[in-house]
Formats: C-alpha cells, structure tokens, sequence
C-alpha cells in the first residue's frame, strides 16, 4: 500500500466526519441567525439563509440514506462556496457577514486535502478581490471601508496559508503513522528468518480464504511441506548453514508458487502453502513441481555444496472446511510422504461416504 492511498483513506475519512459536524453545526447557526435576521426585518437575507440551513441538511440525510459520499461532499464545497461569495458580497448584517469567510479555507481543506482545495481556494480568493474591489462588475451590496477591505485580504490570506500547510503536515504525519503502523503489523506476521509469513500470518491467510470457500462455493488446496533430513544438516554443518537453507528452500517456494498462493513458515524446517481456488489434482501438480526444482537445485553456502529435498502433504476443502481439519490432514500425508522415502508428494484423499 502506498502512502498516497494510505493518505487518502485517511483524509476521506476525517473529510466524512468534518462534513457531519458542519452540515449539523452549520445549519443550526444558519437557522439562528435566520430567525434573528427575520425579525430585524432583513427578510430577504434571512430567506437566503434558511434555504442554505435546508439544503446543507437535505444533502446531509441523501447521503445518511444512500451512502453516497462523494455527492454529498462536492454538494457541501458546492454550497459553502457559494454562501462564503454570498456573505463576502451581501456584506451580512451590518457588514459582518465577512467574519464567517475565515472558516472557509480550513473547511476546504479539511474536506478535499490541500491540492484540491487549495485550487478552489485561490479562485475563491481571486473572486474576493473582485467583490471587494470592484463590487459594479457583481452587483455586491456591500459596504466595507477600505480599511477593512485591506485587513480582510491581509487576514483571509494569513488564514488559509496556514490552513494549507497545517493540512498538509497533519497528511505527512498521518502517512508517517500509517507506514509504521503497517511495517509493526508486517513484523508481527512475518517470520524474520525466511521473510515468509509466520504461524499467525498464514493461519489468517487461510482462515480468510476459508470464509470466500465458504461464501463461493470453490475449493482450497493447502500443502504442508518438511524439509528431510535438516536435523542433519544442522548437526553436521551447523546452524548458520542450517539458517541458509531454510532461507534458500523458502525463496524457491515463493519463487515458484504463482502469485496468488502463499507460503508461510509453519515452524522449525516445516513450511504452509495456501493455494486459494485449486482443486486437489491441480494442488498435487503444482507443489510436485516446486519439490523437483529444489531437489535439482544445489545450495553452495560458507564453501558446502548442498543438496535439499522437501516432503510434502496435500489437502483441500473437497474433503474438510475447518482449518484444524485441514492441517490435522495435510500432516498425515506429510508423515506417509516420510515413511515412504521422503522427497515426494502424498495427497489427502477420502472417498465420500
């Protein structure tokens, strides 16, 4: 997973949890000050507000009803824009509708992420030089003094400059987290030796597979695999060459297997192969091939020649669905693959009843 998709995932949902504080929030104060406006007698304005407060909390239950994000979110910036150009060139009540433009700029970027919204943000910026400056060209009713035309501007920009790079540096180190976050979960299913899955990584890693068996009616195969003889190969050569092959037999298995298959180190010189929606025969062929290349391939480690070979034991979900099932059977045949003279494949295989 890459840090951009780790960081939009993030900033979608902080964006979603933005968006429900200020559909709520927002049009609560807009309904207030609708009320207020309504009674000083600036009914027009007060109307405007009203239909803002509706439309934020009609677009608010669209998307608790649908599901539909990113509707509900382009309808947010959408409207908010159009209420911040709105404040900014009505002026408000007695020229204080500018007071509400500062959240904007964080608003933005707390919905769309700093690339996108600091775009709209410099438009909407660019728009508010012409409200203020040339209010003719847009009919603005405005009636800010230069002074506070001046301030404004200075202030605004003040604002989303630092709203920009807070969003971003928040991004960065939300990113930062989730990169170590991942490498501490990697490490807790990884075996540090082979750099394959360990005992709890590919036990999920079936057990996973095991509910789409379940759901899609396809079948499972999975191997259990010895490498013979080991404990001589430590006893003779000693563990550092005992560590090389165990390293060794790993990288053919996973440069072997296909892509969508899994190989994980089940414990000491024993190693687990998930091979999701593989039948049986197709299971046996594929790991018969795996056993050979190892037995054809030479290991040349601290100046020993080394000639490995691996037992292995096959069962699918033809004849078992649970997991302890599974292994309890794929260590059977590993164990008849043994007593008959070890380097072979032996499949699990129960005629039904």
């Amino acid at each position: 997973m890459t840090s951009l998709s780790l960081g939009k995932s993030h900033l979608t949902m902080t964006a979603e949890r933005v968006s429900n504080v200020l559909c709520v929030l927002g049009s609560v104060l807009l309904t207030v000050y609708g009320i207020k406006s309504f009674l000083d007698g600036l009914t027009a304005y007060a109307v405007t507000l009203f239909a803002f407060a509706s439309a934020t909390m009609g677009s608010y239950f669209l998307y608790r009803l649908s599901g539909n994000w990113h509707a509900h979110r382009n309808f947010i910036v959408f409207g908010f824009s159009l209420l911040y150009l709105f404040l900014l060139a009505s002026g408000g009540e007695e020229n204080t509708g500018l007071l509400w433009c500062y959240a904007y700029p964080l608003l933005m970027f707390s919905l769309i992420g700093p690339k996108i919204g600091g775009r709209i943000v410099c438009a909407m910026l660019l728009a508010s030089l012409v409200i203020l400056y040339f209010p003719d060209w847009v009919w603005a009713a405005h009636s800010y003094t230069e002074n506070t035309k001046y301030r404004f501007v200075g202030s605004i920009l003040f604002v989303s400059t630092m709203g920009y790079f807070m969003e971003r540096s928040r991004m960065f180190a939300q990113e930062a987290l989730e990169s170590a976050n991942e490498s501490l979960r990697h490490l807790v299913r990884s075996d540090e030796l082979t750099g394959t899955y360990n005992r709890r990584g590919i036990k999920q890693k079936v057990q996973l597979e095991l509910h789409r068996v379940a759901r899609d009616n396809r079948e499972l195969s999975l191997v259990l695999c010895d490498v013979d003889l080991f404990k001589q190969v430590n006893d003779r050569y000693g563990h550092d060459v005992g560590d090389a092959a165990l390293k060794h037999i790993a990288r053919l298995l996973q440069e072997t297997v296909r892509v969508t298959d899994v190989v994980g180190r089940w414990g000491g010189e024993e190693f687990l192969i998930l091979l999701p929606e593989t039948r049986l025969s197709e299971g046996y062929q594929l790991i018969e091939r795996v056993r050979e290349k190892i037995a054809n391939t030479v290991l040349e480690v601290n100046g020993v020649e080394l000639k490995l070979s691996i037992s292995c034991g096959i069962c699918s979900t033809r004849f078992f669905s649970r997991f302890e099932d599974l292994i309890k059977a794929a260590d059977v045949s590993l164990y008849a693959a043994k007593s008959q003279g070890r380097n072979c494949t032996r499949p699990h295989i129960r005629l039904a009843s």
